[in-house]
């Protein structure tokens, strides 16, 4: 990934820096201005990096008109004193390990012209090389590159052993190219297994796989549960532990390792909150709402989608119990009829899905149909005469996909009407609301399975065989009592 203008990242941490323009060089203590960003996350570097060079910019056109007798740099931009301090910090550090420094830009530069030949060689498929990508490019520069003197204040640079090193020599990052080959994970999947090994190279370092004990696992286990010490809760601490377990089942099939000698099981619903479904008060807030009204044109575009695209994601959150990615990446084609039933496609194609469950077909409920402004609305999508493919236009294009852009959108909804606030207070209580709303009517839970997309739980026959008709699923929604939404 390249770094924006006019920024450099050190560690972990971003950095804005910029040259002084030459005419300028006398107005200011110092040739380069060097402020710490205070993130670790890229966007979030890019956009300060973008306002910072902005203000610069702007900084650097006044000056270039007014006389310099008695000018001092600007309180309100410059390095304040605990940036100052930092940046010094960082250059003494720079300074006193400039040939590590330097040997590590010159493997990373080598790594670079050779991470083609290498990728071709693993055999992979293109969508799953940027993984393996990133753990040549460390591993290259790591090798290469004379570790700094010992500093207490500067953390050394974690040395990741070459990839094509003996099996006697392998550490965690050497079974993940096999675990991708076996496994076909997503590319998510990837990111987050080379963060759980992160997380145990923090906890235990960077350990061969030949000599883990147990008492590596517990260790790991120890620093996972540690009180305060992550945002994450147990249940994602597990996903975690999950997925170095599984690398290290794939290092016993690949007969690197005898057998996996960590224990890293644990309650997972330590901490656990429970979240509830919408209540009668919370969905008379909702869909009474302006959103629902005649006025919808005076609804405020948060987020930059549309009030149409909302309006129809709301009513179809209700009326089905889908996650909010997948409604919000539906295509027009996914709009379809099926043995006379109206209903729309979830699948992988159209892209993100949670799990194999959630690739389904799910049936609109005759009271969404019966909507004066959903039929216009839906009429339109199946017509087949719109350029656009998304069905939800304004959520369609994003960075970071149509699922985020939903998210927010309701997070300021939500700000907006008042309802609770919170990480449990989503749009998944539309799931929860379902699944309870078909309990009470006594469907049953294959139907409610088929419907939601959760995964069977139980015998393997209900995993196996077990088919859910969409006139059943129709029926079954159709007996539910929907609240009713303002303006029909």
């Amino acid at each position: 990934m390249s770094l924006p203008p006019n920024t450099q990242k050190r560690g972990n941490t971003y950095f804005f820096r910029r040259k002084i323009p030459v005419d300028l060089i006398s107005r200011y203590p110092r040739k380069v201005m060097l402020v710490s960003l205070g993130t670790s996350d890229y966007e979030t570097a890019k956009t300060r990096a973008a306002e910072m060079t902005a203000k610069t910019n702007r900084e650097f056109a006044e000056l270039r008109g007014v006389k310099s007798d008695g000018w001092k740099p600007p309180e309100n931009f410059y390095l304040s004193r605990e940036e100052l301090e930092n940046a010094e910090g960082w250059q003494r550090e720079y300074a006193t390990n400039r040939d590590h420094h330097k040997a590590v830009d010159r493997a990373l530069r080598e790594a670079r012209k050779t991470t083609d030949k290498l990728l071709a060689a693993s055999g992979l498929p293109n969508t799953e090389q940027l993984a393996l990508a990133r753990v040549v490019a460390e591993s290259s520069a790591g090798s290469a590159a004379t570790p700094p003197k010992a500093d207490k204040s500067v953390p050394l640079r974690r040395q990741v052993t070459r990839l094509d090193a003996s099996p006697e020599a392998w550490n965690l990052r050497h079974a993940v190219p096999s675990w991708i080959r076996r496994n076909s994970p997503k590319p998510a999947s990837v990111g987050h297994a080379n963060r759980a090994i992160d997380l145990f190279e923090q906890a235990c370092g960077v350990v061969r796989l030949r000599e883990l004990t147990k008492a590596h696992g517990a260790k790991f286990v120890a620093f996972l549960l540690e009180p305060g010490a992550h945002k994450f809760k147990a249940k994602t601490a597990g996903n975690y532990a999950a997925l170095i377990t599984a690398i290290l089942n794939v290092a016993v099939k690949d007969d690197v390792i005898e057998r996996n000698p960590l224990d890293l099981s644990f309650d997972k619903s330590r901490g656990a909150e429970t979240r509830e479904p919408w209540t009668e008060g919370d969905l008379k807030i909702i869909f009474g709402h302006v959103l629902f009204s005649n006025a919808i044109d005076a609804v405020p575009e948060w987020n930059g989608i549309k009030p149409v695209d909302a309006r129809a994601l709301l009513l179809m959150l209700l009326h089905t119990g889908a996650r909010i990615g997948e409604i919000a990446q539906l295509r027009r084609r996914d709009f379809v009829v099926r043995e006379g039933v109206t209903a729309i496609r979830i699948t992988a194609e159209a892209g993100t899905v949670k799990t194999k469950e959630s690739e389904r077909v799910v049936p609109l409920a005759d009271h969404l149909l019966a909507d004066p402004w959903f039929g216009s609305w839906l009429a339109k999508v199946m017509d087949g005469t719109r350029p656009e493919d998304a069905a939800l236009a304004s959520t369609a294009g994003r960075k970071r996909g149509a699922s985020d852009a939903a998210s927010k959108w309701f997070k300021a909804f939500r700000e907006t009407v008042g309802l609770p606030a919170g990480r449990l207070n989503g749009t998944h209580k539309f799931r929860h609301w379902i699944r309870s709303a078909l309990a009470a009517k006594d469907v049953g839970i294959e139907t409610a399975d088929a419907i939601t997309g959760h995964a069977a739980q139980g015998s393997s026959g209900r995993v196996s065989y077990t088919s859910v008709s969409l006139p059943t699923m129709l029926a079954a929604l159709n007996r539910l009592t929907y609240p009713r939404v303002s303006g029909v």
